[in-house]
């Protein structure tokens, strides 16, 4: 792994209120990092998280890939479905209650999100990946490589384009159509203002691969 990922393991040294946000907040502060690969590894499957942890997961501005085997519950669930990208075992399952259907809504059909939100039944590997919950199923056991493929591919692309990109996903969902478009028109007029963005034509003009700094 290059510093562009910063791998974020969730084997606790302690409850996950008490270190995670500073994790998140020192990331952001290293500044080097263009994505984050959580590993669920070794996580206890009972840990609690607070509404105001899982908010910094929810607003965090880099990427998020999260990485799982076996069964999530609870706050490891809320986790998961707070990434933007969740990749999983064949082994894998999630299930709530969550403290909130929120999320789940955005990410799912209704019937799936309420399943969630109940935690009356585990969602299996299989189940995860038909409703949209998961993007990648892969072995056992090959849960962690399959994330550092999808970081690395994440982190390889324009910085800056793939922030606002993903803000716009985020933001634009909840705003009426016309809002949402008027909100992407204005991120991509500010991405043509970057260097990246001129680092781009010129890699295409000349048949290489882009080398972007993010500015």
């Amino acid at each position: 792994m290059t510093a562009a990922v910063a791998e974020l393991s969730l084997l606790p040294p302690g409850p996950l209120d008490e270190w995670l946000p500073a994790r998140i907040e020192s990331i952001l502060a290293a500044a080097t990092a263009r994505v984050v690969l959580i590993d669920a590894a070794g996580a206890p499957p009972d840990a609690a998280l607070s509404a105001a942890c899982l908010r910094s997961l929810l607003l965090f501005e880099l990427p998020v890939v999260f990485a799982f085997e076996g069964a999530l519950a609870g706050g490891l669930a809320e986790i998961a479905l707070a990434a933007d990208i969740r990749v999983c075992s064949e082994s894998a399952s999630l299930r709530g209650p969550l403290a909130s259907s929120a999320r789940a809504c955005t990410l799912a059909d209704e019937g799936t999100a309420l399943a969630l939100f109940l935690g009356r039944e585990a969602l299996s590997a299989d189940a995860l990946l038909a409703a949209g919950l998961v993007s990648s199923l892969v072995p056992a056991g090959q849960s962690l490589a399959e994330g550092r493929r999808v970081a690395a591919t994440i982190a390889s692309r324009g910085p800056i384009a793939t922030r606002l990109g993903k803000e716009a996903i985020w933001r634009g969902l909840p705003q009426p159509i016309d809002q949402a478009l008027r909100f992407e028109t204005d991120l991509t007029l500010l991405l043509q203002t970057t260097k990246d963005r001129a680092e781009g034509v010129r890699a295409f003009l000349e048949k290489r691969a882009p080398i972007f700094t993010g500015e």
